[in-house]
């Protein structure tokens, strides 16, 4: 592809969302247009998504259409927010909603969409801010769009979200009065502006990033958000949009302050990381399926503070994978809980066991999803957080306070693995339906799938993440052999290097086993059925297990009688089943 024609689809990806919301919001809440529209929405985001991939990779530079410039910062979260978000379309096209009005709800997911990509991509500061501000006022429109429960206690729900963008805001208005610096990046040395200054517009940056992401102790709003919204708004801008515009804001601020200031703020900044990933780690066990997803989150925000807080190559690239991967299993978490919440009826585990059988789609994802956010292996989650716990033994020869920090990180992954086994047990059982009705639909179930198909890729073949985003992102916000006012930003030890590039050569044998493994059970499946094909009408086409629910007899075959109720039965009548 040439420059023009990369400038061109970039062109149609970031309008395209916009004319799907006004689609959404004109004929949206009509069952059947609304399914149309949701495939017609998320096959076009993602296909425009992938052509401008292959541009980005093939074409020199930096190309860019008008001001939006698709940088090694900018590009990799603007696409993983597209293709999250065309998932997040076609789940909430194909589920029962209880929304009082749909198609706001769904006109909200697109708009938030384009809002949260031109956001990405923009590199002036006052256009991030309105667009920052434009996701939001997005965000409470499908939050009201359920309906019931009184707006004064919906609002009060984003009262931290909203508290977070008023220190952004303020932030960047002293970014502009006090540095003179009306760019999201700011080179050093800075004409204007003293070191309290820009101290004070750091401090400001963090601490609305920080609220956002629901680091501890501004977690507690993650919890009523997740418990209080529909899934699919909460899968889109918590697990998606949030994540990524907070995220990206955070990585940002850190970047400036190695940069900008004189002190090193590295010990605080991992301390304040890992106190959230341990909080996250202890509030996943509570009871109830919306504390687990809540804390999980808490623990995401957790390690990429510790991260970025490290100042080190291989801190930056461990936080920049984390930053990248965590809406591939953190979405499919919440998509998957909300549906398997609407069959349980109750949010609290160890009641009303759902039969993993009803749901297998569901179940998958959660375990899928539930071990890359505790960040087992062989999926994604644990390749961003064993680099970051990586960086803390390297940043160890420079103070032991690192190498306890990267205790702490791996107790907190131990505490979140038992917690992710506790939620799934307290959630599903063997047998019984516990009184459930129906099953997900088949796209409902397919979207969050894809993504943690996408997750498991990542997590198997990390390389393909290292080599085309996260190292050349970090390149870019640093050059090789960066010394800032107080930091001098290193890169990993030889130990932790060889560790790295170890477990790059080495995932290729499992996922090449898994795939044979994959292959063989699907041969042996499709054999099985054509050799041993049902017979009767199928109850429902199960497209995960078993190809269909079950086989049955018509009640009334010839030669059959109904039996009698116990109790009931006539002189002369037995029971014939």
């Amino acid at each position: 592809m040439s420059h023009g024609e990369v400038a061109a689809v970039l062109g149609v990806t970031v309008t395209a969302p916009f004319v799907f919301a006004l689609l959404f919001l004109a004929a949206g809440g009509v069952p059947r247009i609304r399914k149309f529209l949701a495939v017609a929405c998320s096959l076009s985001v993602a296909g425009l998504s992938l052509a401008l991939l292959s541009g980005f990779l093939t074409v020199s530079g930096e190309p860019g259409w008008g001001s939006l410039v698709l940088t090694r910062f900018g590009f990799p979260p603007f696409l993983i927010l597209n293709l999250v978000g065309a998932a997040v379309v076609l789940y909430a096209g194909f589920k029962k909603t209880n929304a009082s009005r749909p198609a706001l709800l769904m006109a909200s997911i697109p708009a938030g969409l384009g809002l949260a990509g031109l956001a990405l991509l923009a590199s002036g500061l006052l256009s991030v801010v309105l667009l920052w501000e434009g996701v939001t006022a997005v965000a409470v429109l499908g939050l009201l769009s359920q309906g019931g429960g009184g707006v004064r206690r919906r609002l009060r729900k984003v009262v931290p979200w909203l508290a977070g963008d008023l220190l952004f805001v303020a932030g960047a208005v002293l970014s502009v009065v006090w540095l003179d610096e009306a760019r999201v990046f700011i080179e050093a040395p800075l004409t204007s502006g003293s070191e309290a200054q820009v101290i004070v517009v750091m401090v400001l940056f963090l601490t609305g990033a920080m609220i956002r992401l629901g680091v501890f102790p501004f977690h507690s709003w993650v919890a009523d958000i997740l418990g209080y919204a529909d899934p699919a708004w909460s899968a889109f801008f918590m697990g998606a949009a949030n994540y990524l515009l907070a995220g990206a804001r955070l990585l940002v601020a850190a970047v400036l302050l190695a940069r900008l200031v004189a002190g090193d703020w590295s010990a605080a900044l991992v301390a304040i990381g890992l106190a959230s990933a341990l909080a996250g780690a202890v509030v996943v066990n509570r009871r109830t399926v919306q504390g687990y997803l809540s804390g999980m989150y808490t623990m995401q925000a957790g390690f990429l503070v510790v991260g970025a807080g490290l100042f080190s190559r291989i801190g930056l690239e461990g936080a920049l994978f984390c930053f990248l991967v965590t809406p591939l299993f953190l979405s499919p978490a919440i998509m998957a809980a909300g549906s398997l919440l609407e069959m349980r009826g109750t949010g609290s585990l160890g009641r009303q066991r759902l039969s993993a059988r009803r749901a297998p789609a569901a179940f998958t994802v959660l375990l899928l999803s539930g071990m890359s956010l505790a960040g087992l292996p062989p999926v994604a989650g644990f390749v961003g957080k064993a680099i970051v716990a990586l960086g803390n033994m390297d940043k160890a020869a420079v103070s032991p306070f690192y190498a306890l920090a990267a205790a702490v990180a791996l107790a907190a992954v131990a505490l979140a693995a038992v917690a992710t086994v506790r939620m799934l047990g307290g959630t599903f059982a063997g047998e019984g339906d516990a009184g459930t009705v129906g099953k997900p639909a088949f796209m409902e179930s397919v979207a969050p799938l894809a993504l943690c198909g996408g997750s498991l890729l990542v997590g198997l073949f990390p390389g393909i993440l290292m080599r085309n985003f996260t190292d050349p992102g970090s390149l870019w916000l640093f050059p090789s052999g960066f010394s800032g006012p107080g930091v001098v930003f290193k890169g990993a030890g030889a130990a932790v290097e060889g560790a790295v590039q170890y477990y790059l050569s080495w995932s290729a044998v499992p996922a090449a086993f898994a795939l044979l493994v994959a292959a063989l059970a699907l041969a042996v499946y499709f054999a099985s059925r054509a050799a041993h094909p049902s017979r009767g009408t199928p109850a429902r086409l199960g497209p995960f297990l078993g190809g269909a629910t079950g086989e049955y007899r018509p009640s009334m075959e010839p030669g059959i009688r109904l039996a009698r109720p116990q109790g009931k039965r006539g002189r002369g009548e037995t029971d014939e089943r």
